[in-house]
C-alpha cells in the first residue's frame, strides 16, 4: 500500500492489502490520493473491537501520522512527542490502555520522576491533548472502533498566571544591546519586527523579500496555517526596504538568529520566564497594544489567533476593562 508520485505530476494510490480486492487510481494530487486510500480502507477493511484489535500503540501512532499529522505545522515535533510517550508507556496494545493507566503514568511523570526527568503540568495537559488527539482521529476515520481511553481523564488543573511583557523602558534597553553588541545584523531586525507586528520569532526570522509590499509585511506558513499582513511604519518600511536591496522575491532576508537574540536578553538583565524568552516580543507588543486602547478583534486578527479565547488573555490590560468596579463598588 503507498501513495506513489508519477512522471506526469498525478499520484497513485496502490491499496494491497490481504482480504480485500487490490485497487489502483491515479489522482492530479497527494492529497486525493490519501482521501481515497483513507474512504477505501475504512470501507472495506474488517473492523476490530477493543477485545479483538492488537495494534500497538506506535501502530496507531503510525497511521495517525500518515493519515493526519503529516499535514500539521508542528508535525515533526509533535511526532517526536508522540514516539516519546508511547515509548515511556511501554508501547502498549492500544485499545488495552485505560484511564487508570493514563493516571498512574501522569502521576510517575509529574511527581516520582527524578527531579532533572519530571515534567510540569501543563506540559503533561499538552501531552494528554496529543494522546487523545490520535485516538479522536482514528475513531472519526473508523481505522479503531473503539472510545478514546483518555475520554473520561480530565486535565491538571493550572493556577493561570498573568503573561509578561517589557515596559517600554525595558524595550528601549533590550534594542539598545542588539544594536551595541549583537554582530549578527538580522537579530535586531527581527526583533524590531516582532515587537511592532507581534510576530513569532520564526514567522519574522523567514521572512522573504515578496513578503514586503505597500508598507505591510505578510507572514506565511504561520502556526494557524493562514497567511496574515500587517502593516508597518512607514519609516521604518523603508528602512527594511533599503536593507532588503535588490535580493531577489524568493530570497530571505534574515539569518538564523535566535541564539543571538536570547545572548542579549541576558546582557540586558531582563529576567523572563520560562519559555517566554522571544515570546516575549509577541506578548509585549499585544499588552501595549490593549493598554492604549486596541481593538480585541483587530488584535486577534493581527496575531493571528484562530481561537478568540487566546486573544482574551490580554482583555483585562484595557483601560476600560471592569471599569465599573470603581463606580459601582459599595464606597464610591
Amino acid at each position: 500500500m503507498a501513495i506513489k508520485a508519477l512522471a506526469d505530476g498525478r499520484y497513485e494510490a496502490d491499496i494491497d492489502r490481504k482480504g480485500i480486492k487490490r485497487v489502483r487510481k491515479k489522482f492530479p494530487t497527494r492529497v486525493q490520493a490519501e482521501a481515497f486510500e483513507r474512504d477505501y480502507l475504512a470501507q472495506h477493511l474488517p473492523k476490530a473491537g477493543a477485545d479483538e484489535d492488537r495494534r500497538k500503540l506506535s501502530e496507531l501512532i503510525g497511521l495517525w501520522d500518515q493519515y493526519h499529522g503529516i499535514n500539521l505545522a508542528d508535525h515533526d515535533k509533535r511526532r517526536r512527542c508522540l514516539d516519546a510517550i508511547c515509548a515511556a508507556l511501554g508501547n502498549p496494545i492500544a485499545a488495552c490502555l485505560t484511564a487508570e493507566d493514563w493516571v498512574k503514568f501522569r502521576y510517575r511523570r509529574t511527581v516520582t520522576d527524578p527531579p532533572e526527568q519530571r515534567i510540569t503540568a501543563k506540559t503533561f495537559n499538552n501531552h494528554q491533548g496529543y494522546l487523545a488527539a490520535v485516538f479522536h482521529k482514528l475513531r472519526k476515520l473508523k481505522v479503531i472502533a473503539y472510545e478514546c481511553p483518555l475520554v473520561e481523564v480530565e486535565a491538571i488543573k493550572i493556577q493561570e498566571r498573568q503573561l509578561s511583557y517589557l515596559s517600554k523602558d525595558e524595550i528601549g534597553t533590550l534594542m539598545d544591546t542588539i544594536s551595541s553588541g549583537c554582530l549578527n545584523e538580522s537579530t535586531w531586525w527581527v526583533a524590531q519586527i516582532c515587537i511592532r507586528t507581534g510576530a513569532r520569532w520564526g514567522e519574522a526570522e523567514g521572512l522573504k523579500r515578496k513578503h514586503l509590499h505597500n508598507g505591510r509585511v505578510t507572514f506565511e506558513f504561520t502556526k494557524s496555517k493562514k497567511t496574515r499582513t500587517v502593516p508597518l511604519d512607514p519609516v521604518f518600511f523603508k528602512q527594511l526596504v533599503d536593507y532588503a536591496g535588490g535580493r531577489s522575491p524568493e530570497a530571505r532576508l534574515f539569518t538564523g538568529c535566535i541564539g543571538a537574540f536570547r545572548r542579549a536578553v541576558v546582557r540586558a538583565g531582563l529576567e523572563l520566564p520560562s519559555g517566554q524568552c522571544s515570546h516575549i516580543l509577541r506578548h509585549s507588543f499585544a499588552s501595549h497594544f490593549m493598554m492604549g486602547g486596541g481593538n480585541l478583534l483587530t488584535l486577534q486578527k493581527i496575531l493571528g489567533h484562530s481561537d478568540i479565547k487566546m486573544t482574551m488573555r490580554y482583555a483585562h490590560l484595557a483601560p476600560e476593562h471592569l471599569a465599573d468596579a470603581i463606580r459601582l463598588n459599595p464606597l464610591a
